[in-house]
């Protein structure tokens, strides 16, 4: 047994001499690219040399020295003495090994914060990088939710759809595999409920959001003709030109008259428009999609059908349960800022209307908006216009081509002399009943009419609200107001007062 100890005790010195010669030549010169000590104490030491596997083996530990080989131990004991040298190999091998341990201490001294600084920049660059890739991951998944035409994405459907389907497992409405149905809902909604279900919830995701809202430009007439502009706060102040002088020549050495432009602020304060969709509770949950996706329609033809009737209509009242905000639309706007043409006394009908009248229209608007003008009525007037077409004089097209922009150079569409006609629902009917002092046509510019929103489209659901009924609501709110940038931009043919 003592001639094993001697053998282990010797073998162990001759390694500990080629680990610290080896150190002494090659490690200190390079001394300032070691790691943070606290890396290496994590690694299994305890912040010195024993960090190094064969080092910490053989016992080394920081302001003890060597105590692998003790005098306890060579006489057979355990004792926790000191190891002393007993020759000079020994003696250098230990000054070379308690050297080394100074000189790292030194570094760590020296360049402690600088090797703790490059470990937070590294950390960061590491964090940064998981974060690069999340949005890559979020990116990659909206590129790939395609959507049908006059359709959301399958995402958003089964979104909407869930939202739903949580107020009917709410309300015990499903008790065929509930449990299942739960962890779908709660895997597509990314949320738990213990005992309410409110609008916050479960809101619409920002980009789900954005889908209903591009079908709501599909069905609506506002967003196409008119300027959406996202609203920063709930009352938003944008300027308008009012006073507009024109330059003109100036004399050799004449006094340059001062030219003040004017401008007065529109204001934006957004008010809120939306409703309920009422649905059965008896809902299945295999219908989740197709429900999602009928919610997403409706709720952007209903919205649509709100936005256009505010935009063109609205007779400022500030009325409620209607589109008839604080600002009024087209139609009434135009008569307040005088520009209009009224049909001859006792022309109170919107039949009364001829093409004399819906070419002296074309003369109220100013110049700068005739260049992108068009005729905007309700669809019923193409059997008014067609009446215009007489022996060899037609001047309504209602297939003319029209030259296009972009992608679409030549677009296919009615024309009245040459301009274009936009079908718009919301605008007044064709009626031969009496209807006095009435704007019923415009004509002019409306992308200078500015339909001002603030967020986006919000969804939540109640089934609280059909309790009598048994029926589930599902309210689609969007705040938005309108505001006219230009006057003179669009005019209006208006009916006679008698």
């Amino acid at each position: 047994m003592r001639l094993h100890r001697a053998a282990c005790k010797w073998g162990a010195f001759a390694l500990l001499a080629v680990v610290a010669i080896a150190a002494a030549t090659a490690v200190i010169p390079h001394i300032g690219h070691l790691p943070s000590f606290d890396a290496i104490a994590s690694i299994g030491g305890s912040g010195t040399l024993l960090a190094f596997p064969v080092i910490g083996a053989m016992g080394f530990h920081s302001g003890r020295g060597l105590f692998f080989m003790d005098k306890a131990d060579d006489a057979g004991g355990g004792g926790n003495g000191e190891y002393t040298p007993k020759d000079d190999f020994e003696k250098a091998v230990l000054s070379s090994v308690k050297e080394l341990q100074a000189s790292l201490a030194k570094v760590q001294s020296g360049h402690g914060k600088d090797i703790a600084d490059l470990k937070q920049a590294s950390d960061d660059v590491a964090r940064k990088l998981v974060e690069f890739q999340k949005n890559q991951m979020t990116l990659k998944s909206r590129a790939l939710r395609i959507a049908r035409p006059g359709q959301v994405s399958q995402d958003c459907a089964r979104h909407l759809g869930a939202v739903a389907l949580a107020i009917a497992l709410k309300t015990g409405k499903i008790s065929e595999h509930s449990d299942t149905v739960e962890a779908q809902v709660k895997e597509i909604l990314g949320v738990e409920w213990k005992s309410s279900i409110t609008a916050s919830d479960i809101p619409l995701p920002t980009e789900y959001s954005g889908e209903i809202v591009e079908l709501v430009s599909m069905y609506g007439k506002a967003r196409l003709y008119g300027t959406v502009y996202p609203l920063g706060a709930g009352t938003v102040k944008l300027p308008r030109l009012s006073t507009d002088p024109t330059f003109g020549l100036i004399g050799m050495s004449v006094t340059v008259t001062e030219k003040s432009p004017q401008a007065a602020f529109v204001t934006f304060a957004a008010e809120k428009f939306g409703g309920l969709v009422r649905l059965p509770s008896e809902i299945d949950e295999d219908s989740i999609i197709p429900m999602g996706q009928f919610l997403a329609r409706y709720a952007a033809r209903q919205m649509a059908l709100c936005e256009d009737s505010t935009f063109f209509k609205s007779d400022g009242t500030d009325t409620a349960n209607t589109y008839n905000g604080a600002v009024k639309g087209l139609c009434f706007s135009v008569i307040d800022n005088s520009k209009v043409v009224q049909m001859a006394s006792t022309k109170t009908h919107y039949s009364d209307a001829t093409l004399a009248n819906l070419r002296a229209l074309r003369a109220v608007p100013d110049e700068a908006a005739l260049e992108t003008a068009a005729y905007y009525m309700h669809p019923t007037f193409e059997q008014l216009l067609s009446t215009f077409n007489t022996g060899g004089d037609r001047p309504y097209n209602p297939q003319a081509q029209i030259a296009g922009f972009g992608a679409n150079p030549i677009t296919t569409g009615p024309t009245l002399d040459g301009f274009p006609i936009r079908w718009v629902n919301t605008m007044p009917a064709y009626s031969t009943a009496a209807n006095v002092s009435k704007v019923f046509i415009l004509f002019g510019d409306p992308s200078y009419q500015y339909l001002g929103i603030r967020g986006g489209m919000r969804f939540a659901s109640s089934s609280e609200a059909g309790f009598t009924t048994d029926e589930i609501l599902v309210r689609a709110l969007e705040r938005y107001q309108i505001g006219l940038m230009a006057l003179g931009a669009v005019a209006g043919l208006e009916t006679a007062a008698s």
